[in-house]
């Protein structure tokens, strides 16, 4: 007889979040909603795809490969353009200038290798574009696109290489780069070593708004509406596809709809191939890609293989580190990967006995890119992972192995957070619950997990900002080169701009970017652009004050309207600019953002569900320019650590390198009933950053590496499983995601277990 028990789920969550507010600097400081809230949530807020029919537009619909390798012999567009309504399609034999959506000959930042607008006479992966069709509408283009036949020779004598242990069966030399730091010492008080493997697996940057792009001839060029975070990438790439200047080509963003990463160098390739387009018919064009296509065609976040050796005493203390780091990179070596980890693998801990060598890989799926938290997301979790074996093999407390070999600097902060948290989210009490109910239940789990984590954070790039003042009612307008993606750029600067000029933020108007007023700007990402741009303003600002004084002192006290009336009718200029670069202005410094995260969640051995039960987050932020703005980084940001960790998996199929769940029917983002029935965010308190914007510090992307608490936790419930049926002190590989199949199989229940 068979017992199937599923786990109930509560018809409600309920959040609570805990922050300081000083009034007394407000409105910096202030938990206040974004500019935009209610525009987006009426469904007023301009997407790209919101951009109005232009007469004379055509839709564009890309032409993806269906192998990852083999040879084009012919490609035929004839039942396509026999279509009704079909205009054009072109290949790369029609690109006027380079056949490069991204050139490395331009020189932007990560950007090494060159990339291909279209397959020219190889295919290197499934999803490769071909060619663009132009249709007079959506529909038609993507069912012309279809239609086009596209002949290959020597597909399938050859297995794609998809993955790192693929690659690494290759021996092939050209498809790795590596990177190599030597260990600074070793300690020799070795008890015990530890071997193991531990690998992550890849993520689709689950944007709302897919790749997108509007493209409108101009008197002096182009006119370009991206969905990008990089306008300077798209700027370079069109005039190099199109074969014109730079300054011919306008790009406008008033925002975007999500990009975590997927907008950064990716979207060169979707509004290259719109801009082709444009410019071959010289006809508004629009491409908006679907789930399906974009799934197919457009890089996900890196996955990845670590393998370690460790030596520790008995006490769990690190002796020596050695680990591989390989980083599957996709078919070229653009945004490399390994050396970001570096830079986060040490986490909060001692790294001088670390020895690492790291590896990008080049395999035969589309260019892998950043990803929210690139690196500190797998560096972080690796690091983690290895305090869970070491405490396994020791047989200590996980928590007491990481104080032990927390560097001295971290542990300071780091045990006054965590003794905080554990005292607020009653941590040792639930232990002991979390350990009655285990052993009360054969078939239903419970565990529970406390995980530190550090996060190092550094200024980087080129950020302009823009300040004008309108001189008859007083009103300000600022611009700057970030891209406002949802994170609340917009709202930020508006209000270190409102606080520095000491007005009301209603005063205040961010418009929307462009590359006339704010060009060669960096990407927006990594968390730098709101404390950049944020910056930039600051400055702007200030030196409009400057050009005031005189005038104030001459009026005695006058208000803000009377000033700039005042200096605007004796010529003074009440519009500032400002570029921000660290190599020139080293007055923001790195600095370190510390979390700690306990989390409870429950598993059902017979299904292999779970449920995350609690949650209770605690983060460093400093000052909080906007603690309700943060409050939703630091949630969405954790959350979609949840997804990655536990349920969002990419599944190709090994013969032809396609995507095979490629839509939401097959591909499982968190759902409302995934994020933690009990959700409770706190913010560190009285710890001002004296290296950042106006003592804050950056929230976007610390809180995902955090989100590893949850398979620690799932780690944690399965033991207690184990160990009923006799596997308690043996260590197991539980890779990430943690999805219900691999719980249920790591639970070891079988059929005899259930019989009564």
């Amino acid at each position: 007889m068979f017992l199937i028990v599923l786990i109930k789920k509560s018809d409600y969550s309920l959040g609570t979040q805990d922050y300081d507010t000083d009034k007394n600097v407000w409105p910096v400081n202030k938990p206040m909603v974004k500019l935009e809230a209610i525009q987006q949530t009426s469904g007023e807020a301009q997407y790209c795809n919101d951009l109005p029919p232009y007469p004379g537009e055509v839709f564009c619909a890309l032409v993806l490969a269906k192998v990852a390798n083999g040879k084009i012999n012919s490609i035929d567009a004839s039942k396509a353009l026999a279509m009704k309504g079909v205009v054009a399609f072109f290949s790369a034999k029609d690109v006027p200038g380079k056949n490069l959506c991204i050139s490395a000959s331009n020189q932007l930042l990560m950007l090494i290798n060159d990339e291909l607008l279209f397959a020219e006479k190889e295919v290197l992966y499934a999803g490769q574009v071909i060619g663009v069709i132009a249709a007079e509408t959506h529909n038609l283009a993507n069912e012309a696109a279809k239609l086009v036949e596209i002949k290959y020779s020597e597909t399938l004598k050859k297995k794609p290489v998809l993955t790192i242990e693929d690659s690494l069966i290759t021996k092939d030399d050209n498809r790795f780069k590596s990177i190599s730091i030597p260990a600074k010492k070793k300690g020799d008080n070795v008890q015990h070593k530890i071997k193991g493997v531990f690998l992550t697996g890849s993520q689709y940057h689950y944007t709302m708004e897919p790749q997108s792009c509007v493209c409108i001839p101009a008197e002096d060029g182009m006119d370009v509406y991206p969905t990008s975070q990089w306008m300077d990438l798209i700027q370079i790439s069109i005039a190099n596809v199109l074969g014109v200047k730079n300054n011919s080509v306008n790009v406008h963003i008033r925002r975007i709809g999500g990009g975590y990463g997927a907008k950064i160098s990716r979207n060169a390739l979707f509004s290259c191939s719109c801009a082709l387009v444009c410019h071959k018919l010289n006809r508004p064009a629009r491409l908006i890609m679907s789930i399906e296509g974009n799934m197919q065609a457009q890089g996900k976040r890196i996955s990845s293989r670590h393998e370690y050796e460790v030596g520790v005493d008995n006490e769990g203390v690190i002796q020596y580190n050695d680990s591989k780091y390989w980083a599957n990179g996709g078919c070229n070596f653009n945004d490399p990967h390994a050396w970001v980890l570096w830079h986060h693998f040490g986490s909060c801990y001692t790294v001088d006995s670390w020895m690492f060598n790291g590896f990008d890989v080049r395999t035969d799926l589309p260019s892998n890119t950043y990803c929210r938290a690139p690196g500190s997301t797998e560096g972080i979790a690796m690091i983690e992972n290895i305090m869970e074996h070491i405490a396994k093999v020791t047989k200590k407390d996980p928590l007491q192995v990481r104080l032990a070999n927390m560097n001295d600097e971290d542990k300071l902060v780091l045990e006054s957070m965590i003794k905080d948290l554990s005292k607020s989210a009653d941590y040792e009490i639930r232990k002991r619950v979390v350990e009655t109910f285990n052993n009360e239940n054969r078939w239903k789990k419970k565990g529970i997990a406390l995980v530190p984590m550090k996060y190092s954070f550094g200024y980087w790039g080129q950020f302009n900002a823009m300040v004008s003042v309108c001189a008859r009612d007083g009103t300000v307008c600022v611009t700057h080169g970030g891209i406002e993606c949802g994170q609340g750029i917009n709202t930020k600067v508006a209000q270190v701009a409102a606080y520095t000029l000491g007005i009301d933020v209603d005063l205040v108007t961010v418009k929307p970017s462009n590359n006339l007023i704010t060009p060669n700007n960096s990407v927006t990402g990594g968390s730098i652009a709101s404390e950049a741009c944020g910056y930039a303003a600051i400055q702007c600002c200030k030196e409009i004050l400057k050009r005031l004084e005189p005038i104030k002192e001459e009026l005695k006290n006058p208000s803000w309207q009377e000033l700039v009336l005042a200096a605007h009718l004796k010529d003074i200029d009440l519009c500032a600019r400002y570029l921000y670069a660290p190599t020139q202005d080293n007055t923001l410094k790195p600095y370190k953002i510390y979390g700690a995260t306990i989390a409870e969640i429950e598993i059902d051995l017979l299904t292999g569900q779970h449920i995350i039960r609690r949650v209770d987050l605690m983060e460093d932020v400093g000052v909080s320019l906007n603690p309700e703005i943060d409050v939703g980084q630091v949630e969405g940001a954790f959350v979609m650590g949840i997804g990655y960790w536990t349920s969002e998996e990419l599944i190709y199929d090994s013969k032809t390198g396609v995507l095979t769940n490629d839509r939401t029917w097959n591909y499982k983002p968190p759902g409302i009933k995934d994020i933690p029935e009990d959700f409770r965010v706190s913010f560190r308190r009285n710890a001002p950053n004296p290296f950042g914007v106006l003592r804050s510090k950056a929230t976007g992307e610390p809180p995902l590496c955090m989100a590893f608490v949850i398979p620690i936790a799932i780690r944690n419930a399965l033991n207690s499983a184990r160990a009923e049926v006799g596997n308690k002190d043996v260590w197991y590989q539980l890779d990430g995601p943690c999805t219900n199949e691999r719980i249920l199989l790591n639970g070891l229940t079988n059929k005899n277990n259930m019989v009564l």
